[in-house]
């Protein structure tokens, strides 16, 4: 289409021309491009304090989809809620949340929420690929490196505060001491530590680095920028396993939350982050081998 030549001559108030594409009586002209401000009969002054919107300028890396985030979290906390009520249908007695195969389906069901979100935003505000929109790839050796500095970083913290619950309350090697969960359940029998160490160790650490890492402080980012996308996000990862790890976890997670977040930011990639995710989960399991934990 060829250009719309500049008026020639004011007829109207300043900057104000016939529409040349006719779609309104008036157009603004801002003296080098006409602009999407029309204006017909519609009023009694002429509005030539208008101007047009700012265009929206990212701040900083990252796809649209905070909104695809929290659909997907929401879908993902409907499902496993479904499967909770089929058990509970087809199950003569209560449901037992140590029941390995209904934590397998139940987390498995959350998990498709949050793929989903990620896979969608990409298709529909990236380019379709998880490498290029997320920074999805396999390991580096500096990455298992910085995975494992950062898993050391993040348990910190969190071993603080054990020690402390564990010596105010009960004290070192009572039977009733304190012991540890992997995702809101204490392992029973072989299956219920197989499912278990599965999904914490390896599940977890892919699933939740592309959805909190990868899409959700990829569109903070975006939009507030890298250091407050870091904080956010991590506020939001440490919240978000209160109803499975109880009211310590923000406490607990929210140091290992900063660290992976920074991986990402410092890397521009997943890898190291999930290196440190999956190494911070597995050292959980190694509490089981101290008396006062068990």
């Amino acid at each position: 289409m060829a250009e719309v030549a500049a008026p020639t001559a004011t007829l109207f108030p300043a900057n104000w021309y016939q529409d040349p594409w006719g779609i309104a009586p008036w157009r603004w002209w801002d003296g080098s491009q006409w602009t999407p401000l029309i204006y017909g009969p519609y009023g009694e002054a002429w509005p030539t304090q208008l101007l047009p919107p700012p265009p929206f300028v990212p701040k900083g890396p990252g796809i649209k989809g905070g909104g695809i985030a929290a659909i997907g979290a929401g879908a993902g906390v409907v499902a496993s809620i479904a499967v909770a009520i089929a058990y509970a249908v087809s199950s003569p007695g209560p449901i037992d949340p140590h029941d390995p195969w209904f934590l397998l389906v139940s987390q498995l069901a959350f998990w498709v929420g949050l793929v989903g979100a990620v896979v969608i935003a990409s298709h529909r505000n990236g380019t379709g690929r998880l490498g290029a929109d997320y920074g999805l790839s396999w390991p580096r050796l500096k990455d298992i490196w910085l995975g494992l500095l950062g898993s050391w970083v993040g348990r910190v913290l969190p071993l603080i505060v054990l020690i402390c619950i564990i010596v105010s309350n009960e004290g070192f090697g009572t039977p009733n001491a304190v012991s540890p969960q992997v995702l809101g359940v204490v392992p029973d029998g072989p299956a219920g530590w197989a499912v278990v160490i599965t999904l914490a160790v390896f599940g977890a650490p892919l699933v939740e680095e592309l959805f909190f890492r990868g899409l959700l402080q990829g569109a903070f980012t975006r939009r507030i920028g890298p250091v407050p996308a870091l904080f956010a996000t991590a506020f939001i990862f440490s919240s978000a396993h209160i109803l499975n790890e109880g009211l310590l976890a923000p406490i607990a997670l929210f140091p290992l939350a900063l660290v992976l977040g920074y991986l990402r930011l410092r890397t521009g990639r997943l890898a190291a982050g999930m290196v440190a995710h999956s190494l911070f989960n597995a050292g959980v399991f190694l509490l089981f081998l101290i008396p006062a934990f068990r």
